[in-house]
């Protein structure tokens, strides 16, 4: 038989040869997303910042939250390439003086309705709550949408959309249900609240998506509500039993009294360390949640994140303050003691002055912790916490954003980062 050609193999006398196929291409591997940011360097930004917020009376917090987000935007990469802060300083304090000025009528309002005018000052106080409360969640959302149209990717900014008010009259509903539940609707506000948010968030014209569910949170969180429970019913059967043999209503200097006064500051003791272990694991569950739940488009993010790690940056910042608290107070003694020591048999200050001296010196320790637990906070809680879930974190089909394209929409005035601020709302 004679050979025969045919387009795509050879055929020698025989039945013709299948042709090779190549092998699919392996999945592309999640992207990395590393931190390569020195703390040493943010050390320095900060304690410099610490010390001209206080020269400054306040006002070089615009400066400095300007620099600390230039510093954790430029040091955290993705796939090798980092993110970029476009604000300014001027545009902050621009924005607070707006938001102050906008505010100067509201509290004028709120305070004429406190006076004396029948039935709307009996209601003035829950009324202001009310309205401050969904003002602050106001002023979160479009702080939010100040710091995305300020961040930029490969070029291509971040942008917000959706309405603020809507966003705080949905946050202003929850909390009433999370009040009528006594707690138990919180994983499923915030899952709501977060799918809101990232629904309205875009990179360039890739829409965001939240995917973790309040259930998911729940399931996670259900021990820390228990202990919570049983913590205020605990308090609640003490001050019963004290208040039913009158213990609280004792004279001062009786034994009932110091029996009284030792069993509170034990159970307040107590209560504040478990509310400590609480607030912080909840944290450290709640990062976890939310990393994992980020979607952009086709691409998931993905989160190796040890919640230990974030639990040991509160618990570090805890002792650390704990640990100034006590130096400065042993100071203050040394220096007390030396003081009426060498001065106090010459000068015999009066009663009066050691009044006064004791208050200047608790004034100065208060000053001091205020100065170096504001510093240690954002060492070990804000820097150590983004580091741990900046360097836990790997964004899985990363290569749709070569296809993202610019949005053209204008980046959003700084009123409402001013407004956060004005309202005690702000941060890094």
């Amino acid at each position: 038989m004679n050979d025969v050609a045919v387009p795509g193999f050879f055929v020698t006398g025989g039945p013709p040869s299948v042709p090779s196929v190549p092998p699919p291409a392996p999945p592309a591997l999640p992207a990395p997303v590393r931190f390569t940011g020195l703390g040493r360097g943010f050390r320095r930004l900060i304690v410099r910042g610490a010390l001209l917020q206080v020269v400054t009376a306040g006002i070089y917090r615009f400066w400095l939250t300007t620099d600390a987000r230039r510093f954790l935007w430029a040091t955290t990469e993705i796939d090798g390439d980092s993110l970029e802060y476009s604000g300014t300083a001027m545009e902050l304090f621009l924005g607070f003086l707006v938001a102050v000025a906008l505010l100067v009528p509201v509290y004028v309002l709120l305070f004429v309705s406190s006076l004396e005018l029948g039935m709307v000052s009996r209601f003035s106080s829950v009324i202001a709550f009310i309205f401050l409360t969904v003002f602050g969640q106001y002023a979160y959302y479009r702080a939010r949408r100040y710091r995305l149209t300020r961040t930029v990717f490969r070029g291509i900014r971040f942008h917000q959309s959706g309405s603020p008010w809507s966003y705080a009259l949905r946050s202003l509903l929850w909390w009433i249900v999370i009040a009528a539940t006594a707690g138990i609707a919180y994983p499923w506000a915030q899952a709501s609240l977060e799918r809101y948010k990232l629904a309205h968030t875009h990179y360039g014209d890739l829409n965001g998506k939240f995917a973790a569910t309040g259930t998911s949170l729940f399931v996670r969180g259900i021990g820390l509500w228990l202990i919570f429970v049983v913590l205020i019913a605990m308090l609640l059967a003490t001050i019963g039993y004290l208040s039913q043999h009158k213990m609280l209503a004792a004279r001062p200097g009786t034994h009932e009294s110091q029996v009284a006064g030792a069993i509170i500051g034990a159970i307040t003791l107590v209560g504040m360390t478990i509310g400590f272990v609480i607030y912080a694991t909840l944290q450290s569950i709640m990062m976890k949640w939310w990393l994992g739940g980020l979607r952009f488009g086709p691409m998931v993010v993905q989160t190796t994140l040890k919640k230990r790690r974030i639990f040991g940056a509160y618990l570090r910042c805890l002792l650390y303050i704990l640990l100034i608290f006590i130096v400065l107070c042993v100071l203050f003694g040394i220096a007390f003691g030396v003081g009426t020591a060498v001065f106090g048999k010459n000068l015999k200050p009066s009663p009066q002055t050691m009044q006064t001296i004791t208050i200047a010196g608790v004034a100065c320790i208060y000053f001091l912790l205020a100065v170096g637990g504001w510093i240690i906070y954002q060492m070990t809680i804000k820097l150590r916490i983004w580091r741990v879930a900046v360097e836990s974190a790997a964004v899985a089909q990363f290569d749709a954003i070569e296809l993202v394209r610019a949005d053209a929409s204008l980046p959003s005035s700084a009123v409402g980062e001013g407004l956060a601020d004005a309202l005690g709302a702000g941060g890094i």
